[in-house]
C-alpha cells in the first residue's frame, strides 16, 4: 500500500472544513454537484477527505473518529479556544507525555489531539495527570444515555453465575451478530477476551435498512 486516505461523511461541508483549517489542514482540491460534495485537505504529507451527500446521509455521531498527534498541543489547543470551541485536556498519558485533548468536531464526533513527548517549555506532568481520562466506552455509553438510554440491564452475568446488578451502558456484537448489553467492566472484560467483539451502534439500522430498501 503507498498511501491511505481517512474520510468521514459530513452534515456541513463548509463548517468541517473550517474546523479541520483550526487543526493546520488546508484545502487542496475539491469538487461540488447538485447531490454531492467533497474536500480533499491537507496537512503537510497528511491527507483527509470530508463527503457531503443531499440529502445527507444519516450518519450516527462517533466516540472516536479521529486521533491528531502535533508537536505543540499548546498552541493548537489555544487556536481552537480562540475560535470559541471548548477543549477538554485529558491529562498526560505514555502515549502523549507532551498531553492529551479532546474536541468535537461540527458533526458531535470526538477528536483526540496529542502530543507524544513533553517539551523542555512543558512543566512535569503531575500523578493524576500522567495518566489519560478518556475512555473509548465511556464516551459510546454518553451517546447512548443521550439518545435516551440504554434498553436492558447488563445482559452479561458475573463469574459465579449471578446476574450482573448493573446496568447496561454500552451495546457489543459480534461477527456472528451477536449482540448483549453490558456495563462498562463487563464490556472492557468481553472486548479483551472475545476476538472480533466491538461496540455497535444502536441507532444504525446496519445491514437490515440497506436489505430493506432493496425489497419491492
Amino acid at each position: 500500500m503507498s498511501s491511505m486516505i481517512p474520510s468521514t461523511y459530513v452534515r456541513d461541508i463548509d463548517a468541517s472544513r473550517a474546523f479541520y483549517e483550526l487543526l493546520g489542514f488546508q484545502e487542496r482540491t475539491s469538487g461540488r454537484a447538485e447531490s454531492a460534495a467533497w474536500s480533499l485537505l491537507g496537512h503537510g504529507h497528511h491527507l483527509l477527505l470530508l463527503a457531503f451527500t443531499k440529502p445527507p446521509l444519516e450518519v450516527p455521531r462517533l466516540p472516536l473518529l479521529f486521533y491528531f498527534y502535533f508537536d505543540d498541543l499548546d498552541a493548537v489547543v489555544a487556536t481552537l479556544r480562540d475560535a470559541g470551541l471548548e477543549v477538554q485536556h485529558l491529562g498526560h498519558p505514555p502515549h502523549a507525555q507532551g498531553g492529551e485533548a479532546k474536541v468535537l468536531d461540527p458533526d458531535g464526533n470526538t477528536v483526540l489531539l496529542g502530543q507524544r513527548e513533553r517539551s523542555a517549555t512543558q512543566a512535569p506532568a503531575t500523578e493524576e495527570e500522567a495518566s489519560s481520562h478518556f475512555s473509548l466506552l465511556r464516551e459510546a455509553a454518553a451517546l447512548v444515555t443521550a439518545s435516551g438510554g440504554p434498553a436492558a440491564a447488563c445482559q452479561v452475568g458475573q463469574a459465579n453465575g449471578l446476574p450482573c446488578p448493573r446496568k447496561g451502558e454500552v451495546k457489543l456484537a459480534d461477527s456472528w451478530g451477536d449482540t448483549a448489553w453490558a456495563c462498562i467492566p463487563h464490556a472492557e472484560e468481553i472486548l479483551i477476551a472475545v476476538p472480533g467483539a466491538f461496540i455497535a451502534t444502536e441507532g444504525d439500522p446496519g445491514i437490515g435498512g440497506f436489505l430493506a430498501r432493496r425489497r419491492p
